[in-house]
């Protein structure tokens, strides 16, 4: 029996070597792109490496290397880049480049291989909250769920992927090789029947695997330590699956000489064909453009929320002078800034700006053409809170962090407002623009006409406009602005004098 597989094996390895031959005369240099996970996980990453998958898919690439070295990030960020990487027909590689904690691990899951550097780590998947705070059971179950999911599809072993995200498991290995999870009760039971076990994660614990480890357990493919090292170990193999029965076409794989082995076990021999090595591959590093960078810099939530504050103070001091100049300029700039880098951020709705600006011009008329404020200010208030609200919740997918954000950007937006109000005024820059003349009686300048209002008082008439509480009204045959005393008069209302202070007469509702 022993004889048979040795022969079986030498067999493999001959038809491999023949056919990789072949394929080196056959074929030309294969082309690789490289997109870096360097930095912490969130949008505008996910952005990146969905033009970069575009870009290789357009290039015709053979493989696509995931260059990662990240702490983690946004959960729903790196669940959109884990659908990007699943939905792609080219092959791809995770290079874990030092570290692919938490969000790092679940995109390196998703890869067809895990090639790891010496020292490096994997793992560490425990959803928390922008404070490291531990969250809901739902959300640990979502996240348990997804990175099973992935590792299933990759065949990797879905309960060494739970055990990065669930620190209430136990994960060990049984004596036949296996690893297993078991739930605190099932490690109780088996202790008890007396099963051998050897603990690779204990209650209590995030499974957080080093190189060794991760090779140990079957959850990496193999070791190198840079991108060269990587594509001579790597072939392009296409396997047909054509005899599956849920499978009815051919894919093309990455995978080391091993792996290729192992396949042609797994299925057989005419089924799993090389067609070309990466060692000599063309290597195209999608690289993190300038624009990428300020996208990943304006989508930071605390850089979104002084945007958005700046962005409010320039209208404010815009609204409290006359004309149209540079603060209202720089105010819709900011907050353009805001709402133009989510967009390219791929936030799911390009709504939210023309809301914003509808909400922005009815708070206008309600300032400088309604008089009061009604229906149009409240709606206006609605719809651009609503609107910001909505952008910082797409960027932190927590309504508890989006309403903190909303938060500190309306106040640190009053605190900026309130030293512009205080200080600006005084400033060398305002005094240029300002009449600093003082306007007062001595030099004749009167606020208004000479005329005695004070025999107006006790006289009767009937408002002209709806008076809220300002409008027109006629009293004594004449037209005079007037203000009321209290209550909304409608127009057509008789209404009687009631207080002149100067030139401000205000009227009352003239009782029958």
């Amino acid at each position: 029996m022993k004889h048979k597989r040795n022969l079986l094996f030498y067999t493999l390895l001959i038809i491999f070597c023949l056919s990789s031959l072949v394929s080196i005369f056959a074929q030309g240099d294969a082309l690789v792109y490289i997109l870096d996970i360097r930095t912490e996980i969130g949008g505008g990453v996910g952005s990146y490496i969905m033009k970069g998958i575009q870009r290789a898919e357009a290039a015709n690439a053979d493989a696509i290397i995931f260059d990662v070295d990240t702490p983690g990030g946004r959960v729903d960020s790196a669940v959109k880049i884990i659908r990007l990487i699943q939905k792609t027909e080219i092959p791809t590689i995770a290079f874990v480049n030092r570290q692919a904690i938490s969000a790092g691990a679940m995109i390196s899951a998703a890869c067809t291989q895990i090639v790891m550097t010496s020292g490096a780590t994997i793992g560490d998947s425990e959803p928390v909250d922008s404070r490291g705070n531990e969250v809901s059971e739902k959300i640990v179950s979502y996240i348990r769920g997804t990175i099973r999911s992935t590792a299933e599809r990759q065949d990797r072993n879905p309960d060494i992927a739970e055990a990065m995200v669930d620190k209430r498991l136990f994960l060990v290995r049984l004596a036949n090789g296996d690893i297993i999870k078991l739930r605190p009760e099932e490690y109780l039971n088996e202790q008890d029947a007396g099963t051998q076990m050897e603990i690779l994660c204990a209650k209590g614990e995030l499974l957080n695997m080093t190189t060794r480890q991760a090779l140990d357990y079957g959850f990496a493919d193999t070791q190198a330590e840079t991108i060269s090292e990587l594509l001579e170990q790597y072939q392009i193999v296409e396997v047909d699956l054509r005899y599956r029965e849920d499978k009815n076409d051919a894919i093309f794989m990455a995978l080391t000489r091993e792996g290729i082995i192992n396949k042609q076990e797994e299925l057989s021999v005419n089924q799993v064909t090389p067609i070309k090595s990466l060692k000599n591959a063309q290597i195209n590093r999608f690289a993190v453009t300038i624009a990428d960078r300020i996208v990943f810099f304006i989508t930071s939530p605390y850089i979104s929320a002084f945007l958005l504050s700046l962005g409010g103070l320039g209208l404010f001091v815009e609204i409290r002078t006359p004309g149209f100049g540079i603060p209202g300029f720089l105010g819709i700039m900011f907050i353009g800034l805001f709402f133009g880098g989510h967009m390219l951020n791929q936030i799911s709705s390009a709504w939210m700006p023309l809301i914003f600006v509808v909400g922005l011009a009815l708070i206008v008329l309600e300032v400088f053409v309604i008089p009061g404020f009604g229906i149009a200010g409240i709606l206006g208030l609605i719809m651009m809170f609503g609107s910001i609200f909505y952008v910082f919740f797409e960027n932190t997918d927590d309504i508890n962090m989006a309403l903190l954000w909303l938060s500190v950007s309306v106040i640190l937006t009053s605190v900026l407002a309130i030293l512009a109000t205080i200080f600006l005024p005084k400033s060398a820059p305002f005094q240029r623009f300002s009449l600093s003349t003082v306007m007062s009686t001595d030099l004749g300048y009167h606020s208004a006409g000479l005329e005695d209002f004070e025999s107006f008082l006790g006289k009767t008439g009937v408002a002209l406009t709806p008076l809220r509480p300002a409008g027109t009204a006629k009293i004594d045959n004449k037209r005079l602005d007037v203000v009321t005393v209290g209550d909304f008069i409608a127009q057509n209302t008789p209404v009687k004098v009631a207080e002149v202070e100067g030139s401000k007469i205000s009227v009352e509702t003239l009782e029958e």
